[in-house]
């Protein structure tokens, strides 16, 4: 089978996305499939396949498209400049989508509401498309926001036009696929309420591919740690999304008590600064240890007592998974898909989301307590190997895939029922335009004109016209 791996995002930065991918197509390429990546190269702005010479620039299409999108002709793109910028972030991707060619793939896996839609608008002939939602885009949006706008609340931010406008995609994205993957039943239920049927979605959590993870772990640790003192340890970004403040209070709390500890901070993000002023307000920045991005937590892992993910929204990480397996029962916030990877007090522990006081206790609980540690990390570890293969992971994906060609050749048949609401007729704005027509009139001769008009449907038009309107919804 040819599979095109698809990600809107910046395709090898990604953190567990990358994670997912990447693991998918060395598995998937391992049984023979013919496995390609697409995404973004975020330090040249193009979009490429990975380990090929194709690449679209991103940059020279957009400064084309900028002029024509206008706040006079096009006032609804302009309603807060987060929807410009995705709107016309999307139009970008999907003329390089098209550009790159989608045709040739047995089926098509994206990794976000925003390449899912994007892809099945482009599409001149259909492909079978699964989708894999990893998180929610609109809830995610929130905590992005309220980390510039600390009193932002989550009922002010539903009110404003960029969240209604977040929604509209998921639910686009949603509808797009023929068939979508959650690694969550949390997720799962997510995408029911966007008015997907349940047999459209399947829910697969991740796996690890374990004899990688195990190989990395007899490494040695980039970080070297000594003194004695007992390791607390988080990985991920320093975004407000991902709850380190959370944690950073909580430890100032513990440290009232006891300072028999040292925590590794492991990661980068645009709140580094701000963590360390927190540290050093409550005393203990001699305590933390920002030590960066790592390129092998399993090594690092080696060394700590203790894991921490105090995110305030996330699916299911993988550095949580990669914690049991070192035999580390990890503390997780009770919130999203992240208590459905533990079993509070028996492979790991859950807190409640936000509170900085009954994480510090659960600090405290396990920092005096080696024997808990060591008899719910022993479980921990086992739960993982059992429940998070890559092998298993990798064989449910591929059912998936199988039952989406199905579903296609059975709509050549005739039978394919009713038709996805994405696709249903939207009507067009006046002004918009078929990028190949703007680009024979401002560049003529211009060599992407033909490739546009050829492999580009015929009543494609930017801007478009599903998103119009999406404010009064």
């Amino acid at each position: 089978m040819k599979i095109l791996l698809v990600t809107y995002w910046g395709l090898t930065n990604m953190g567990g996305i990358w994670t997912y991918m990447k693991q998918l197509s060395d598995k998937l390429s391992e049984q023979g499939h013919s496995v390609t990546l697409m995404g973004s190269h975020v330090e040249s702005n193009t979009l490429y396949l990975l380990n090929k010479e194709s690449y679209f620039d991103k940059n020279a299409y957009y400064n084309t498209l900028l002029p024509y999108l206008d706040p006079q002709r096009f006032p609804h793109l302009y309603l807060e400049h987060g929807i410009f910028s995705f709107e016309i972030g999307r139009y970008v991707f999907e003329a390089g989508a098209s550009v790159l060619g989608l045709e040739d793939y047995d089926l098509i896996h994206t990794q976000d509401p925003i390449s899912t839609y994007a892809l099945r608008r482009v599409m001149k002939n259909r492909v079978p498309l699964v989708s894999s939602i990893h998180g929610a885009l609109a809830r995610e949006s929130y905590y992005e926001y309220k980390g510039i706008e600390p009193e932002l609340t989550k009922e002010k931010y539903e009110s404003r036009p960029i969240w209604s406008y977040f929604r509209r995609i998921e639910q686009l994205g949603a509808h797009a696929a023929d068939l979508i993957l959650v690694s969550s039943k949390w997720i799962g239920q997510l995408v029911n309420e966007l008015g997907v049927t349940p047999e459209r979605i399947h829910t697969l959590p991740y796996g690890i591919n374990l004899e990688q993870y195990n190989d990395k772990a007899a490494l040695p640790s980039p970080v070297q740690l000594g003194g004695g003192h007992k390791v607390i340890m988080y990985a991920g970004r320093f975004e407000y999304i991902k709850g380190v403040h959370v944690l950073i209070g909580a430890l100032g709390l513990v440290h009232r008590s006891r300072q028999d500890w040292v925590c590794v901070l492991a990661g980068s993000g645009s709140l580094l600064e701000e963590l360390r002023s927190q540290a050093a307000a409550l005393g203990i920045q001699g305590h933390l240890l920002f030590v960066g991005n790592l390129d092998n937590i399993p090594a690092t892992l080696q060394q700590a007592d203790i894991y921490v993910q105090p995110s305030l929204q996330d699916t299911q990480p993988y550095s949580v998974t990669e914690a049991q397996l070192a035999g580390i029962a990890p503390i997780v916030a009770g919130t999203t898909g992240m208590p459905e990877m533990v079993k509070h007090g028996e492979t790991g522990w859950i807190f409640p989301a936000e509170d900085s006081g009954g994480l510090a206790e659960l600090l405290l609980l396990l920092l005096g307590d080696d024997e808990l540690r060591g008899r719910t990390g022993n479980q921990a570890r086992k739960w993982a190997v059992r429940c998070r293969s890559l092998d298993v992971m990798a064989e449910g994906t591929l059912k998936v895939y199988r039952k989406a060609v199905g579903k296609q050749a059975l709509c050549r048949g005739g039978t394919g029922g009713e038709m996805l609401a994405v696709e249903k007729e939207a009507g067009a704005i006046q002004g918009a335009f078929h990028p190949a027509d703007l680009l024979g009139s401002v560049t003529p001769g211009n060599p992407l004109v033909p490739v546009l008009r050829s492999r580009l449907p015929l009543d494609y038009s930017v801007p478009d016209a599903r998103i119009f309107g999406f404010d009064k919804q």
